[in-house]
């Protein structure tokens, strides 16, 4: 466990020590005060459409899920692993006393934290700006309930890119080839209902599908169940595909 947690430590450093990451971090907080900040101008003509119901943080969290998160996701596990193969750094990693399943797993890892990380700074920022520039909030317990339930399909997106990774060899083209992966996944899912109701990315905003009626136990459990198995298939096999990797 030393081993493991140390080895996480340092790919946690990595990411903040590469400046996309941090960049990544800034751009986020400024476009979370912004939002707030255009919304908090424009109030008063959106009165007419119940305003009293709106919940930007909410609001904020759903562009961040199904936009913002997955080009970040993409672009972190790419570095993480098929940049490293290219850049040769992977092989130093290698030499260390550590197991392939830890190194894989610390990888994951951390990215998950920075990604938890993410969820954080938002959750605060939008928060912060709704209470300054007066924008309403309708239930803080369901923006903290959201925020915490969407954390879920989120560390899923996490191992579903660290398994893609691992078929490319260079950062760029595992990252332009997830996104392309991940977009064509949700335009089959919006022509197949079974797909898409059967499909991790269609559950990435998945506090809005039970927040506003309240929450079916036994729906949610199955849901939960779901996100768990795809997690388990892509770890699996994305840890086969690493372990098996010539470097």
């Amino acid at each position: 466990m030393d081993s493991l947690r140390a080895n996480v430590i340092n790919e946690v450093r990595k990411l903040f020590l590469k400046k996309k990451a941090v960049v990544f971090l800034v751009i986020m907080a400024i476009i979370s005060f912004l939002t707030a900040f255009f919304i908090a101008n424009i109030q008063a003509k959106l009165i007419f459409i119940a305003v009293n119901s709106f919940s930007y943080p909410l609001m904020l969290l759903a562009i961040f899920t199904n936009i913002l998160l997955p080009l970040f996701v993409f672009m972190t596990a790419s570095d993480l692993f098929s940049g490293e193969v290219a850049d040769r750094t992977l092989k130093l990693v290698l030499t260390m006393p550590v197991s392939r399943f830890k190194i894989y797993l610390s990888k994951i890892l951390a990215v998950s934290i920075y990604v938890i990380f993410n969820f954080f700074l938002i959750f605060l920022v939008s928060m912060a700006s709704a209470f300054f520039l007066k924008i309403t909030v309708t239930s803080i317990t369901s923006v903290v309930v959201g925020y915490l339930t969407d954390i879920i399909p989120a560390l899923i997106l996490v191992i579903f890119a660290s398994f893609i990774a691992q078929f490319f060899r260079s950062g760029s083209t595992a990252l332009i080839s997830s996104i392309f992966i991940f977009i064509g996944i949700k335009a089959l899912s919006l022509f197949n209902t079974l797909l898409n109701n059967n499909i991790f990315t269609t559950y990435l905003n998945w506090y809005s599908l039970w927040l506003p009626n309240g929450t079916n136990l036994l729906r949610g459990l199955n849901l939960l169940l779901l996100l768990l198995a795809y997690g388990i298939i892509f770890f699996t096999g994305g840890y086969y595909l690493f372990d098996k990797k010539e470097i």
